[in-house]
């Protein structure tokens, strides 16, 4: 190996996370095998086509992985949560146009991934999307295989295992999906906590010994048909989640009374869901290039929540909640002359929570809430340098809390975006969106929880609902052996929620107000080196600005950057990636500095059989995360020491076994966790 190769992979070694999400085969694409002679990145009209070298598809083992190797400007991927991340936002995955799960892009074979399209300005069907991935995968008519792994972590409890199964026949593809995962890392933590009353309390918590288990199990199947005109499936399946987060031993000391009160930090908190889920969708291609494509997603959670703190007294929060959420999507795309085309969508959110309360504040809330979205989207093209994308579209939101008059809102919404491409390589975009929200669940009701000895938690069901806009403006440069992107985006919300906290006698109340304003600006600069097909270099700086006033007043500026980098030698692949320190602001009011992490992990693949060995942050043990949140009447400062941000490492081997003709790997399977309405 040459010697300089060995000292940029030592100093620069750095892999970052990749975006992905969508691209249509509705356009009667034929998917055969690519042999690429040129760039393997290259800039279309509205999307950019790319290509993996064969050594990035033999050290992926995911779709995600496969985007992290290919080192897209801009783009970041979190393998490990299923999340790619581009300057527009979070992409939308899909696979050959039909929109797909996380689990389907883990277990994807990057073997049979012929290139990924990248929808920096997704129109026609993903129009309503903020970004696409979306992956052109072999189809086959016959056989199967079966696929185990597993990942164990050393340095504390942390292990997820996976069975994947698929079988092809003619038009008809099944998949199975099971599989179980389990992390229990330790925890150190201290906070201090002033209650600004008339006489002022101070409350100092500290925490040594937890236990900070979650367990996570599931079984999906599905069955799906396509052909050249239809593409139908259906999936569903059951997933079951319990977690607990136990403080078995520490110190808890309030100051301000007569005499100070010392008492053992004692919590024990239980989560636990019970979801059922059912997914159709089916999509039709009409003569001409017109298409028709309808989804409906939804499930059913049985949550439940409880939380006992014990002082002099027990503090007790015992929630049962059904939930349900339900949601339809619909478009019709229409081609126009000039490769300019027209687009309908209409889109159905419905969210309904039954939560009985218990325990020291019982009471039962029930939430319906509702959103119906219309948009039409039209495409101009002039040529391949000059494209113009305007969607105006309509909102109605409705939620109605037992006891309460029924809220609506009746507002428009427009996006509208604008590309410049004066070469093959460049392309200077520009963006601007107008919509509206409404308040999140778990903060609108009327439900109260006592907290400790002094805080009461308390909903709001009367919050107005928010206007976002957002401007944005992107320039990239891509060339065969490095490509860059400058991104500026500015963010603002009104009546965006804030935490309140209200004086009441010697009680302080935690409630919830819209009277706020939000402002966000971001700046990222991204630039990927490439100087041989085995050596790979990706560079991100960036920095965010908030401005919070209103109920809220927060400031917060921020620098930060990434470095990564992957090296592949035959069956071996090393890498590495490293992250600055750097703060982040939750929600409008809660600052959290993040430590400095870094990564290596090094792979061998063989055939059918991979094992992956990743350190993170190795002979680092005093990592940790501070937390700071400053209110009128209200003021909390912490930090946590957590095995998550310190020294660990892990071990990972999959097997898959082919039987029949070869096919793609079926998609391991992964919805989202089930949202809740619950105080907490």
């Amino acid at each position: 190996m040459d010697k300089a190769k060995m000292i940029c992979v030592a100093l620069c070694a750095m892999p970052l996370p990749v975006a992905a999400q969508t691209d249509s085969v509705s356009k009667g694409v034929h998917l055969q095998e690519v042999v690429v002679a040129g760039d393997m990145v290259k800039r279309e009209v509205d999307y950019i086509n790319c290509i993996p070298t064969p050594k990035q598809r033999k050290h992926a083992h995911s779709g995600f992985e496969l985007v992290r190797n290919m080192m897209l400007a801009g783009v970041s991927v979190d393998a490990g949560n299923g999340v790619i991340t581009t300057p527009a936002g979070i992409a939308t995955l899909y696979i050959n146009g039909s929109k797909a799960s996380v689990r389907e892009i883990t277990t994807l074979r990057p073997k049979d991934i012929l290139r990924v399209e990248y929808y920096d300005m997704p129109t026609g069907k993903y129009a309503n999307d903020k970004a696409v991935m979306n992956y052109i995968v072999r189809n086959y008519t016959s056989g199967g295989y079966t696929q185990v792994d597993a990942m164990q972590g050393v340095g504390y409890l942390k292990g997820d295992y996976n069975l994947i199964s698929k079988y092809s026949l003619g038009h008809y593809n099944v998949n199975l999906w099971a599989g179980s995962s389990v992390q229990n890392p330790k925890v150190y933590s201290e906070s201090t906590t002033d209650y600004l009353l008339d006489n002022p309390i101070r409350k100092q918590e500290s925490s040594y010994d937890t236990d900070l288990k979650a367990v996570g199990r599931y079984v999906d199947a599905s069955i799906s048909r396509r052909t050249e005109r239809t593409t139908w499936m259906l999936r569903g399946g059951i997933e079951v989640s319990t977690s607990r987060d136990d403080v078995l031993k520490g110190s808890l000391v309030y100051t301000g009374y007569t005499a100070p009160l010392v008492f053992a930090n004692n919590v024990l908190e239980r989560d636990k869901t019970v979801k059922p889920s059912l997914f159709l969708y089916y999509n039709r291609n009409f003569k001409g290039g017109k298409s028709f494509e309808c989804s409906l997603n939804g499930y059913y959670a049985r949550n439940t929540y409880k939380r006992n703190t014990l002082e002099d007294r027990a503090f007790v929060s015992d929630v049962n909640e059904d939930y349900t959420y339900l949601n339809f999507h619909t478009s019709y795309m229409l081609p126009l002359p000039k490769e300019n085309n027209l687009t309908f969508s209409l889109i159905e959110f419905l969210k309904i929570s039954q939560d009985e309360y218990r325990g020291s504040s019982p009471s039962l809330q029930h939430l319906r809430t509702s959103e119906s979205l219309f948009f039409v989207d039209y495409t101009k093209r002039w040529g391949r340098k000059l494209m113009l994308v305007v969607r105006p579209g309509v909102s109605f939101l409705a939620y109605k809390l037992r006891g309460e008059q029924q809220v609506t809102h009746f507002a428009p919404r427009f996006h509208t975006m604008f590309s410049w491409s004066p070469a093959k390589q460049q392309a200077l975009q520009l963006f601007f969106a107008l919509g509206n929200t409404f308040p999140t669940l778990n903060t609108v009701n009327a439900a109260e929880q006592q907290i400790d000895r002094v805080l009461v938690r308390r909903g709001n069901p009367t919050m107005d609902n928010s206007t976002l806009l957002g401007p944005a403006l992107t320039y990239t440069l891509n060339f065969k052996k490095w490509s860059a992107l400058l991104s500026a985006n500015y963010e603002y919300m009104s009546n965006a929620i804030a935490n309140v906290y209200l004086r009441d006698n010697d009680r302080l109340i935690n409630t919830y107000s819209s009277d706020t304003r939000y402002h966000q600006c971001q700046l990222l600069l991204s630039a990927t080196w490439k100087p041989v097909s085995d050596f790979n270099v990706k560079w991100d700086g960036g920095y965010e600005y908030y401005c919070v006033t209103g109920a809220a007043d927060e400031r917060l500026g921020c620098c930060y950057a990434r470095l990564g980098a992957n090296y592949f030698l035959g069956d071996f692949s090393l890498s590495a990636s490293a992250r600055t320190a750097r703060k982040d602001l939750v929600g409008c009011q809660e600052q959290i500095h993040l430590p400095f992490c870094y990564d290596l992990s090094g792979e061998w693949s063989h055939g059918n059989l991979s094992v992956v060995v990743t350190t993170r942050n190795p002979f680092m043990q005093g990592n940790e995360r501070r937390r700071s949140f400053i209110a009128p009447n209200y003021q909390f400062f912490g930090r946590k020491v957590s095995e998550l941000d310190n020294s660990f490492a892990s071990v990972k081997v999959a097997y898959s076994l082919d039987y029949g003709k070869k096919v793609n790997r079926s998609p391991k399977y992964e919805s989202k966790a089930a949202e809740s309405s619950i105080l907490k």
